[in-house]
């Protein structure tokens, strides 16, 4: 019988816990892995969800090498640090896992970057591409040929219509619909309920239905 895969998650604030839930649901479902613990650079020694946080992120290669690894230190607020962050951790590629939820739609000729992760009832449909250490959100809907880029996120019930784009690290948040073919930049962040209607430059913020620009990510 094969030995499930150990998931060391990175971090541990509320999202490390969602994704505990969704990798406990997965090997409920009979996928080969298993929550091993979490690393954090401020919450060592404790325990969360029943597993020890088991040291510093850049602990990570103090554990076997059969472990593999999720982050979830994404932040909207910090997201250009957070990102360089995990990049100078310098983690081999091969030690990386995407975790996708039991009860997610991912269309079978999507591609899923390493270090993924994809909620509950989120949905990506035909054509859809989603990068290395992006996130979809619980009900996340990704409409044809979409891509969301490296480190980029979709919230909760978001929408991106078909052939939209997210650039690395964007951030559509909760309920927010990005229309068909638009892009959003690097590390732009559109609010919660946006209705992104036009192509959003890098680094801007935008808010209200339809979004306009609000201010600038630092």
């Amino acid at each position: 019988m094969t030995q499930p895969v150990p998931v060391v998650i990175l971090g541990a604030g509320g999202d490390a816990l969602v994704i505990a839930e969704s990798i406990i649901q997965g090997e409920r479902a009979g996928f080969p892995i298993t929550l091993a613990g979490f690393l954090d650079d401020k919450l060592m020694g404790t325990v969360l969800y029943g597993k020890p946080v088991l040291g510093e992120l850049d602990d990570w290669a103090k554990l076997d090498a059969t472990t593999h690894f999720v982050p979830a230190i994404q932040k909207v607020k910090d997201a250009i640090r957070r990102t360089e962050r995990l990049e100078e951790m310098d983690l081999p590629l091969e030690r990386w896992i995407t975790i996708i939820h039991p009860k997610a739609a991912v269309s079978s000729d999507a591609v899923i970057g390493h270090g993924a992760f994809i909620a509950s009832c989120a949905t990506v449909q035909p054509e859809s591409r989603v990068g290395a250490f992006a996130s979809l959100r619980a009900g996340a809907m990704l409409g044809h040929h979409c891509e969301v880029k490296d480190h980029a996120y979709v919230g909760p019930n978001a929408v991106m219509c078909g052939r939209s784009v997210l650039e690395r690290g964007a951030h559509l948040g909760p309920g927010a619909v990005l229309l068909e073919a638009k892009v959003m930049g690097e590390f732009s962040v559109a609010g919660i309920g946006a209705a992104v209607i036009k192509d959003v430059a890098a680094r801007t913020i935008v808010f209200g239905n339809p979004a306009r620009r609000v201010g600038f990510v630092r």
